[in-house]
């Protein structure tokens, strides 16, 4: 695999992971509704497993957050190193 196909490959990966951050603020969103309902609803049960669910989540999107940060800086500087991000000739 030449430079550019990694290139292209890291692309797909950076494009993965916001996609991945974007279902993870869904589900967020989610468990965040269904904890307000059950509250509404007087079930103190799923009342705190929406809201340690949310907690989850929450922590998974940090982990997610600072992933797709470290990752893009490594593929920005592979691109740079390898000559990737002047125009093709």
């Amino acid at each position: 695999m030449n430079n550019r196909e990694k290139l292209e490959k890291m692309d797909r990966a950076l494009r993965l992971l916001a996609d991945l951050k974007n279902s993870q603020v869904a589900l967020i969103e989610k468990a965040s509704q269904l904890q307000l309902d059950a509250m509404e609803f007087n079930f103190s049960n799923m009342e705190k497993n929406m809201g340690d669910l949310y907690s989850r989540y929450n922590e998974s999107l940090d982990m997610l957050g600072e992933e797709l940060e470290r990752f893009e800086i490594r593929r920005n500087k592979f691109e740079q190193e390898h000559g990737l991000d002047k125009p093709a000739e």
